[in-house]
């Protein structure tokens, strides 16, 4: 199985390490000099939760797509959304005639590629486990979760068993029926972990901690929700939550209510197991380049007019990540405060 892992950052670092240290050996387009530099003299390191070890056996590191091996019977796209329509263009002629691409970025880039590619060529993945990059070919994985693979046309074959058991190695893998599903749920996660990351340059315990980003992280949540309700999206569980049940209504909202609270308690609970996850986009934001934004809030933002869905929450994020990267104003706690104070005026709650 001719295999090339496209994007050596936080995640795909760890999926490189663990596809060569079971003894398949991976092909990796590294984009920068010093992850190439580095995976030559030291191989890929991984820290964190789940052990730390270095992995050099099996690995065949080149600096660009175009110098990947021809006929990959295996592409596994795993880049910023911002690099990832131009790393599948590129690599597109390397594949051989059967081969599968999986696309493991965020966003749901698959409602495009269907269009380019044969139904039974496009293998989604979904990845809940949280990680950092702490250097060039070095990754700390900071929480545990899930991966989700599947299909977005067409039946199981026999690469797939091979990917859930590499996987498996992971993090508990499994396989779905209804991937773009599983993909819209996990946007919905990153509209929020991401976005407010970006506005806020903190990490994701620190946010949580406030009730006013709980209410807005939930208020963010119920516009997507809609949106999936519009498009005929049946949410997954992921991680043990039902994301439908997140939905906020103005009557919960007026006095107590159990239900919020429960809400609320949720939120809570997110921040404390995910409390030291960073945004890889504020590394992004450091370096002068364009985030993820209008590929995840942009999406819903889009996806709302589209289907008559208002989403005034999603578009404040987005202009706001706008002007940060313009430079006219840097991740801060004061702009947190301006999408708290934003949700509290767009649910009348002043």
């Amino acid at each position: 199985m001719k295999t090339a892992v496209i994007g050596i950052g936080a995640i795909g670092t760890i999926i490189a390490a663990n596809f060569a240290k079971n003894g398949f050996p991976i092909h990796t387009a590294c984009r920068e000099k010093p992850v190439l530099e580095a995976i030559k003299n030291r191989g890929l390191k991984i820290t964190g939760v789940s052990g730390d070890y270095i992995v050099k056996e099996n690995i065949f590191p080149v600096l660009t797509i175009e110098e990947l091996p021809e006929d990959l019977d295996l592409a596994i796209v795993i880049t910023k959304l911002t690099h990832a329509e131009d790393a599948i263009t590129r690599v597109e002629n390397k594949l051989s005639e059967n081969a599968t691409l999986m696309v493991m970025s965020n966003g749901i880039l698959e409602e495009k590629l269907q269009e380019r590619f044969k139904p039974n060529q496009l293998l989604s993945c979904i990845i809940s486990f949280a990680a950092t990059r702490i250097g060039p070919a070095e990754s700390e994985k900071t929480s545990k979760g899930e991966i989700v693979i599947g299909r977005i046309k067409g039946v199981k074959q026999e690469i797939d068993e091979k990917l859930l058991n590499i996987l498996s190695n992971i993090e508990p893998t499994s396989w779905s029926d209804n991937i773009l599903d599983v993909k819209f749920t996990k946007l919905l996660i990153n509209t929020n972990t991401s976005s407010f990351g970006m506005v806020s340059g903190m990490t994701l315990g620190e946010k949580l901690k406030r009730k006013g980003t709980r209410l807005a992280f939930l208020a963010v949540l119920t516009e997507g929700i809609k949106i999936a309700q519009a498009k005929g999206i049946k949410l997954q569980r992921l991680n043990q939550i039902r994301f439908e049940t997140l939905a906020l209504t103005s009557k919960e909202l007026k006095g107590i209510s159990l239900k919020h609270m429960k809400k609320q308690l949720i939120m809570k609970i997110v921040g404390r197991k995910y409390k030291n996850l960073y945004t890889s986009s504020l590394v992004s934001l450091s370096e002068g380049e364009k985030t993820e934004v209008d590929y995840l809030n942009g999406y819903l933002v889009e996806q709302g007019e589209k289907y008559n869905v208002e989403t005034p929450l999603n578009k404040f994020i987005v202009d706001l990540v706008h002007e940060i990267e313009e430079g006219k104003t840097k991740p801060s706690l004061s702009n947190l405060k301006l999408l708290e104070e934003k949700t509290r005026k767009v649910w009348n709650l002043e």
